[in-house]
């Protein structure tokens, strides 16, 4: 999604208009994303109002739906909000991965502790213990 993104806000700081640009990037999407913003450029290339096409592309495209409709309404190039859409969804990405790694090594390290955890205190600690208690012991 990031990269589809960069490559709209390319293409319309190119001197593209917002159906051509969404055709033209959609050829090099993959599937499930190339039908979604085909159909949005379909739309635009018509005339028809873009509001209804970018919600029928979907959830996926709600970045780019309000930097669409945020550069409209300031009278703006699209291109910047584009771009800063793509970076927040890469840090976005960044950051459940870093949760995800973070509870990984959690989960990693319970069944560990649990497991080597007895066997310290069994081998270590006890015996010492015992010769503690032996040696106190008159």
């Amino acid at each position: 999604m990031p990269e589809a993104l960069d490559l709209l806000a390319l293409a319309l700081q190119g001197g593209s208009s917002l159906g051509s640009a969404a055709r033209h990037v959609a050829l090099v999407l993959p599937p499930p994303l190339r039908e979604e913003l085909d159909g949005v450029g379909r739309d635009l290339l018509l005339g028809l109002d873009p509001g209804p096409s970018w919600a029928a592309a979907g959830p996926r495209w709600r970045a780019a739906r309000l930097s669409m409709e945020i550069a409209a309404l300031a009278g703006v190039s699209p291109g910047p909000a584009l771009r800063q859409a793509a970076t927040d969804l890469r840090r976005h990405a960044v950051a459940r991965v870093e949760v995800a790694t973070a509870r990984l090594g959690v989960r990693l390290v319970v069944p560990l502790g649990l497991a080597f955890l007895p066997g310290f205190v069994l081998s270590t600690v006890v015996p010492l213990v015992l010769a503690l208690v032996r040696d106190l012991s008159w």
